[in-house]
């Protein structure tokens, strides 16, 4: 079980996921919140994801998860190089403020888990990733339900926020039990996720 939901919630996964529920919501259209999605994907999970691949073939690299450390650095520089010129260009072309504001806290977590994976120990990238999508979830469902005067609405929208932690939380669980991180690493990547969220992406919004 802990590899499946490894696997479902692969960070690319959950930021592409994440990244067309804001976008959608700040469109308030769902062509058009898909093509904003689509732009801001390819810079976030596309681009990076090229790059891992070129890297596999020269050899920079011995696996597509990085499991070794030490092989981590590059690609999280690529990665973050990609975000600032995908948050450049969804700038200039009038992107939803929201969704600028999402990948504005992506690229602060991505730069703490670098400084924590290249220079303490492997944090859990996995962990960051649902964190910060969870976070982001409930920042939006949060405001949805302080807007509504209707108490089922309110206790559905907190119904679903309370499931999307126990989302990220076996997240955290799936990769302690498979062996991929300790708890520690899984906590600093659940702490960085979220403090991304809640420093960043709320008051840019």
């Amino acid at each position: 079980m802990a590899d499946t939901v490894s696997r479902v919630a692969d960070p690319a996964v959950v930021v592409t996921v994440s990244t067309a529920f804001v976008s959608v919501r700040a469109s308030g259209s769902l062509p058009v919140g898909l093509a904003w999605a689509a732009l801001a994907v390819l810079f976030c999970v596309g681009l990076p994801w090229m790059a891992l691949w070129l890297m596999l073939r020269r050899g920079v690299v011995t696996d597509p998860h990085l499991l070794v450390r030490e092989h981590r650095r590059q690609p999280l520089l690529v990665a973050a190089g990609s975000l600032v010129v995908g948050l450049v260009l969804l700038s200039a072309t009038g992107a939803p403020r929201p969704v600028v504001a999402y990948l504005c806290g992506m690229l602060a977590g991505l730069a703490v888990m670098t400084v924590v994976t290249v220079t303490v120990s492997k944090a859990s990238f996995h962990a960051a990733v649902a964190a910060g999508a969870g976070s982001t979830v409930a920042v939006e469902l949060g405001a949805d339900a302080s807007r509504s005067a209707a108490v089922a609405t309110t206790v559905a929208i907190g119904v679903v926020i309370a499931l999307t932690a126990l989302a990220v939380l076996l997240v955290g669980w799936a990769r302690v039990r498979a062996g991929r991180h300790s708890t520690p690493q899984v906590l600093v990547g659940l702490l960085v996720g979220t403090a991304a969220t809640l420093a960043v992406y709320l008051p840019l919004r």
